[in-house]
């Protein structure tokens, strides 16, 4: 079957559609967040993982990878309000039920095209979790 040039054209408006269509998929994807956890037990452990967090209304929830083996082994669910942040978060690898923390939600006051940082920092008695990332816009 044989399309005419005109026919293959998409219209502004389709077009304007696509992009809308694909732009909408990137964000709800997520943006990659960095993760370090510091628990505190027998010893001190440190871990560091990357990964997507789904932004719906204020909450941002996803499994981030380990940077060591790129195992998919954090899974975190935090809700944000305002300045702060409440947070549930568990080793999948452990199989446990995970654990509550909260901390801080934090924007740069005055962002700029390039540099948009964004940072969350949680804590409770023995767990301290950092996530950060440069939250601009495509």
């Amino acid at each position: 079957m044989i399309v005419s040039a005109k026919a293959a054209m998409l219209s502004p408006v389709r077009l304007l559609v696509l992009c809308s269509v694909l732009l909408a998929a990137q964000a709800q994807a997520g943006q990659d967040w960095d993760l370090i956890s510091i628990t505190r037990g027998a010893t001190w452990e440190v871990n560091q993982a990357k990964g997507p967090l789904k932004q719906n209304g204020r909450v941002l929830e996803g499994v981030l990878k380990d940077k060591t083996d790129g195992k998919a082994d954090y899974q975190i669910r935090i809700e944000l309000n305002g300045g702060h942040a409440e947070a549930t978060f568990r080793f999948i690898s452990e199989n446990d039920e995970g654990t509550k923390l909260s901390g801080v939600y934090k924007k740069a006051p005055k962002p700029t095209k390039t540099h948009c940082p964004e940072q969350i920092q949680l804590m409770n008695s023995f767990h301290y979790i950092g996530l950060a990332r440069d939250a601009c816009e495509p």
